[in-house]
């Protein structure tokens, strides 16, 4: 499925929660040090110690899973809520 990007914080309309941060991964192998332009928000090592995972961000995206909601099951509970408050498609 494929993400949807917003250029500020939305909130799921069925149960409020927050967008997430639209992030990026980046394995540092023995390239060096991580140079580009996206903010570090994490920094994981891996179990041997040699490498580096990196969380980027950009600093104002953030993403919803399914469409405006946060879950299939949000966007489920509110088209099901709206079928019953008597909402149908002309």
């Amino acid at each position: 499925m494929a993400r949807y990007i917003f250029n500020e914080q939305v909130s799921c309309p069925n149960c409020g929660k927050k967008a997430k941060k639209a992030t990026e991964r980046w394995w540092a192998r023995h390239d060096g040090p991580y140079t580009g332009n996206l903010k570090i928000i994490r920094r994981q090592t891996t179990a041997y110690g040699d490498d580096d995972i990196l969380t980027l961000w950009d600093g104002e995206s953030y993403e919803m899973y399914c469409g405006n909601f946060c879950t299939n099951s949000c966007a489920m509970d509110f088209g099901n809520a709206a079928y019953r408050a008597g909402y149908r498609r002309s």
